[in-house]
């Protein structure tokens, strides 16, 4: 069988076809090569059942004619370009899957043949070799040289270019045809699904023209085609039916039902229904040229005749349609091809510089790691100094403002021992039933949920739970009685004052929920660096074995040894305060004390004085100065001034005095030196904090053997850096053929 130039059989199709339209299908034809598979190129993709006469319609599109034995029906997308050239030729190809192993696809590209004419039998041999090539099984050949079984289909995509000096240009796809019944030995249940997602595959993209096929003895209505079509296509806009075999539909209702959808008054698609005539069975010997005069031939008798001039009947017709919409569709969205190769050719790029150069030695491992550390540096410098415009990640991640979240933690911790820490509330010089500072509440809810540690396995080695219980108070919960009990049970014959000892051990009882709220607070503050850690070395290291091999090598453990630097300062801080002698040098000590004492004499001289209304004498005489309130006190009186207490009861408010304005002080130094030394210095700031052990030093450390486990490349990445590399070169030469220079 020669090769038919279908081109020469219409002539407003050669007038269509100028100078520019040959450009831009063109190009269109360069991208598929290039890009296809990767990017939704406009495009014409033919579906339709098995038997649906779908070949036929191809073959009158293209002039390319499908072999007839059932064992090589279609078993793939098949891509055929029809293209002017000055000798007629055929080229066969293979366009490898995107997903398929690199070395699949370097085996399926090697696939080319030519032909200058072909025959029945040439084209049988021809697609029997493509699908041995794509690894295809057939009635001879089950399994593979590894004993592995065959696929019934493959994903790859047959490329077949049609050459000649009276071809217009012109693309269309062709996929399997949809069944629903396995053929044993040769197809089973999971190629049905498998076909059927690949046709939905290609329907899908708003850039594809449906060409849905369908038979006329069947109402198209009930055809499962056009109800695929609709899922890909809900408004139907871009779906066209060709109705085939219309010999076949001999009752005078299915021919009624299949020329009003020609027609259009049963057509619920925007592009219309199309009919065409196949050659039937006995039309074998028959070249497509006379297959065509027999349709024209066919639609000009009976009740046919009535389509005879609406342009939607025979094969001449629907070639020039398809191609007019094809043309005008690239048209439409060729200008926006170009933006979205431009961003897809930018992202490939920017995961290949993520990447790094090729690990392929010591040198170059190094390098990649310094590089690391100094990006994560770099984030981490720019958290602490609250440069949140520095980096874009800080725009995405609120949670990574690491510095501000410590910030918060810090003064909330201040105010969490300011209101709840003491175990009991001080009296007021001025009221015994005034109180200084909030009632001491449960503190449960104030404290690290420990919950948490589920979800971070490698935490639970630096917080220990038992430390962030809320303490129970011992003895009354009246801080004047609790004194008096402490003094009772401890006093000496001291006169009118008590053992310093006293103050230790009510110092001790007034400050112990200071414990669980500092180890909450820095728990806090650990889970905060922690969590920064991990998703800055997440954004920073895309590789995740390498970002594994570092953390479970080398920065695991130096972290959970800092985290536990910083615990260990916080309870050594603690002990220091609580457990040692009351000391300071602080001069609000005394001020505290000889205010609260002053109160007290205050309190005294108001409950035996006078109040009264005060004003000088002179002022008074000149008429400008106010009276001003006050307490009078005669000369008896203030003689006679006493507060009538025992002597314990004296030693009791002095004891109160002392612990009270001792705590004060206490709790301001030990807030500061906690926020200062166990967080900022430990956590934060310092030499040995978690935020400066993942930096160009440590790379500098790491022996050979461990910078090579870490840093050298595995096979996934040397195929993911390949793959890039391949898609990179493909999308930049396809920038070129849409910016004219390729």
């Amino acid at each position: 069988m020669k090769v038919i130039n279908m081109g020469g059989n219409s002539g407003s199709s050669k007038q269509q076809n100028n100078a520019g339209n040959h450009s831009i299908l063109t190009k269109v034809d360069k991208l598929r090569e290039f890009i296809g598979t990767k990017v939704a190129l406009p495009q014409l993709v033919v579906v339709g059942d098995q038997s649906s006469g779908k070949s036929s319609v191809l073959e009158g599109l293209t002039g390319f004619g499908f072999p007839r034995d059932a064992e090589l029906c279609t078993r793939y997308a098949t891509q055929i370009t029809c293209r002017r050239e000055t000798e007629e030729s055929i080229h066969v190809s293979i366009i490898p899957h995107a997903d398929a192993p690199s070395s699949e696809q370097e085996r399926v590209k090697k696939f080319h043949r030519t032909l200058k004419e072909m025959s029945p039998e040439s084209l049988a041999q021809l697609f029997k070799e493509a699908n041995e090539a794509m690894g295809i099984r057939n009635s001879t050949k089950s399994t593979s040289s590894d004993g592995s079984s065959l696929p019934a289909f493959s994903e790859h995509i047959l490329k077949v270019e049609k050459l000649g000096p009276d071809e217009e240009h012109f693309t269309v796809i062709d996929v399997p045809g949809i069944f629903r019944k396995e053929t044993e030995g040769v197809t089973t249940e999971d190629d049905i699904h498998l076909v059927r997602k690949m046709v939905e595959n290609y329907m899908k993209d708003t850039r594809t023209i449906i060409l849905a096929i369908m038979p006329c003895n069947v109402d198209p209505a009930t055809q499962e085609i056009l109800k695929l079509a609709k899922k890909a296509d809900p408004t139907m806009v871009r779906t066209m039916a060709v109705l085939t075999k219309p010999d076949l539909a001999i009752e005078s209702t299915m021919q009624r039902i299949a020329i009003d959808h020609v027609i259009g008054t049963r057509s619920d698609l925007l592009l219309g229904y199309y009919i065409v005539k196949n050659r039937g069975p006995d039309d074998g010997n028959k070249t497509l040229e006379q297959g065509q005069k027999d349709e024209l031939t066919f639609f000009s008798t009976g009740p046919w005749a009535v389509l005879k001039n609406t342009g939607k009947a025979g094969i001449d017709g629907l070639r020039t349609r398809v191609r007019e919409l094809l043309i005008d569709l690239i048209k439409k969205e060729f200008p926006k091809l170009k933006t979205e190769v431009q961003k897809e050719l930018q992202s490939l790029r920017s995961q290949l510089d993520k990447m790094g150069p090729s690990r392929s030695n010591e040198h170059t491992q190094r390098a990649y790691l310094n590089r690391l550390s100094e990006a994560f540096q770099s984030v981490a410098r720019d958290a602490l100094n609250a440069y949140y415009t520095g980096n874009e990640i800080f725009d995405d991640r609120k949670d990574l403002r690491l510095v501000t979240r410590v910030v918060l933690a810090s003064e909330k911790y201040s105010e969490d021992i300011e209101k709840h820490g003491h175990t009991r509330t001080f009296a007021s010089s001025d009221d015994e039933i005034f109180f200084t500072a909030a009632k001491p509440t449960d503190i449960s809810e104030l404290l690290f949920d420990t919950e948490l540690l589920r979800f971070i396995p490698e935490l639970e080695e630096v917080i220990d739970s038992s430390d962030l219980i809320a303490p129970q108070s011992s003895g009354s919960e009246d801080i004047m009685e609790y004194i008096a009990e402490v003094y009772r049970e401890s006093r000496g014959q001291e006169l009118g004052t008590f053992s310093p000892a006293l103050v230790s051990t009510m110092f001790k009882e007034q400050s112990k929920k200071w414990k669980p709220i500092t180890l909450s607070y820095v728990s806090e503050v650990i889970l905060a660096v922690h969590e920064f850690i991990v998703e800055v070395l997440d954004d920073v290291c895309p590789d995740s074995r390498v970002r594994d091999e570092l953390w479970n090598e080398c920065l695991l453990e130096q972290l959970q040894g800092s985290y536990r630097a910083a615990m260990s300062h916080a309870k050594f801080l603690l002990e220091i305060e609580r457990e040692g002698v009351p000391i300071t040098l602080n001069h609000y000590f005394n001020d505290n004390l000889q205010k609260t004492q002053g109160g007290r004499l205050v309190a005294a001289l108001r409950e035996i004085g006078l109040t009264t209304s005060l004003t000088n004498a002179k002022n008074r005489e000149e008429g400008f100065e106010p009276p001003e309130k006050g307490i009078f006190l005669s000369h008896a009186q203030l003689n006679n001034l006493s507060f009538n207490m025992g002597n314990s009861d004296h030693v009791r408010e002095y004891m109160h005095d002392i612990l009270k304005s001792y705590y004060q002080v206490s709790r301001k130094r030990f807030v500061d030196v906690v926020c200062q030394q166990a967080v900022n210095h430990y956590l934060l700031q310092g030499k040995e904090s978690p935020l400066k052990i993942f930096s160009t030093q440590m790379v500098l450390n790491l022996s050979d053997d461990l910078l090579d486990m870490i840093a050298a490349e595995d096979a996934p990445v040397k195929l993911r850096r390949e793959k890039l590399a391949r898609d990179i070169k493909s999308f930049e030469e396809a920038l070129k053929v849409l910016k004219g220079s390729g």
